[in-house]
Formats: C-alpha cells, sequence, structure tokens
C-alpha cells in the first residue's frame, strides 16, 4: 500500500500518547503503508518475521520485509483509521481500517512481539489479519 502521490489522512484514538510503544506501533504501522524503509529499520529486527495470514504467506528478514513493501504494495492510500492500539509487555496490537483511493477499506488487526518488553525493544515478529 503506497501513499506517495496524495497526503494519508491519519485517525488515532484519543490516548495513544501515553505509553511510548503505543506511538511506535502507530509510527510503525504508517511507515508499512508509506514504505518510509528508515523508519522499518530503526523499529523492526534484523530477523523479524511478518506472517500475512490472509496470503499464507512468511517474509523472514529485514530487507524482504522492505523489499517485499517496495514491489507488493502499490494501493494508494486514502485514509489510516487505528481503532485500537494495545501493549502488553513485549506483546502488542493494533487494529482499523485502511481506505484505498478506489474505495476499497481493509479491516486489518497486526498483532506484534518484540525482542524485549524495553522501549527500546525491536519488532521480531508481525501476524497480520486482513479482511
Amino acid at each position: 500500500m503506497n501513499n506517495s502521490s496524495n497526503e494519508m489522512e491519519l485517525i488515532i484514538p484519543k490516548g495513544c500518547d501515553n505509553a511510548p510503544r503505543k506511538q511506535i506501533l502507530i509510527d510503525f504501522t504508517v511507515a508499512i503503508i508509506k514504505q518510509q524503509d528508515d523508519i522499518i529499520k530503526e523499529f523492526a529486527d534484523e530477523s523479524i518475521i511478518w506472517y500475512q495470514l490472509k496470503d499464507n504467506k512468511k517474509i523472514t528478514g529485514r530487507n524482504s520485509f522492505i523489499t517485499f513493501l517496495q514491489e507488493k504494495n502499490k494501493e494508494i492510500v486514502d485514509c489510516l483509521e487505528i481503532y485500537q492500539v494495545i501493549t502488553h509487555g513485549k506483546d502488542a496490537s493494533i487494529n482499523g481500517v485502511i481506505s484505498l483511493e478506489n474505495g476499497t477499506k481493509i479491516d486489518f488487526c497486526d498483532v506484534y512481539q518484540f525482542s524485549n518488553a524495553a522501549k527500546s525493544g525491536k519488532v521480531k515478529e508481525i501476524k497480520s489479519y486482513r479482511l
């Protein structure tokens, strides 16, 4: 999902600014959509595993993750609306809806596992659910 030509609207729930890990999840999700490699490199572990459950795909490694985004995500995203961001220890999840320029809406939930519970922990694994 790409947003190179238009500015994407971002709608987030109130209260997401009270925990640093919540903002990291929001920033990382936006970076995936906008293909912001520098942010992805900052937050993703080199050995990240991304499971795309709907397509039965497993992308392993940060470089493969970035390459996959560059090759696969061609749709223009108009709006990212985040409903909830939940963090607990080294586990977290984010869910909402992605609205594409062509009118398609994609409901999503990404479940994250970080390398550790500290703010400095890197994203080790993502399980992505898409409807």
